[in-house]
């Protein structure tokens, strides 16, 4: 989605882990049944949709959002073997798309303010509202998107012990 800032649309991430796939996904599955009761050690939850396919979220957050999307951001993924006998873990991380949908509309609010407050003559107030709107809001909107990805990317990379895939460009180049 080339319209949309890389801070509030889905991103993609490979990682491995020197643990089997089996270990990893009871590893998984012991956090998601530890943090389905009152354990706040971690804060993920989620649960598997797939023998190795899972989806996680946040246990608590610092706002609750109350769309058809109650999370501040979400983590879907899968734990495979590649072709070298190593344990990957390949997942997508966004966060909630009411991000992208205010990205958008406050501006659209900022331009309408403009123009109706400019028809009624207060041309200070107006400038002001409609800066916000269209500059500010959308930013803030940037910063809570980053900020929600980051921070369940993390924690799942940190919880287990995760190592990134790197892509070795040098050999690639010699194909």
């Amino acid at each position: 989605m080339g319209l949309l800032p890389k801070p509030i649309w889905k991103e993609e991430y490979n990682y491995y882990s020197k643990k089997s796939v089996n270990d990893l996904r009871s590893d998984i599955q012991h956090l998601f049944d530890k943090t389905n009761g009152w354990d706040f050690s971690v804060n993920l939850t989620g649960a598997f949709t797939s023998d190795f396919g899972f989806q996680m979220t946040p246990k608590w957050q610092f706002t609750h959002i109350r769309n058809f999307e109650s999370e501040i951001a979400y983590l879907n993924g899968r734990i495979f073997q590649d072709e070298l006998k190593r344990t990957r873990v390949k997942f997508t991380v966004r966060p909630n798309s009411i991000f992208a949908i205010f990205f958008f509309a406050f501006p659209l609010f900022g331009l309408f303010g403009l123009t109706i407050n400019n028809v009624n003559g207060d041309k200070n107030e107006a400038l002001i509202v409609g800066l916000v709107f269209t500059f500010m809001a959308p930013i803030v909107m940037l910063m809570f998107g980053y900020f929600a990805k980051k921070g369940i990317k993390d924690r799942f990379v940190k919880t287990f012990n995760l190592e990134q895939v790197e892509v070795n460009l040098l050999s690639a180049d010699r194909t």
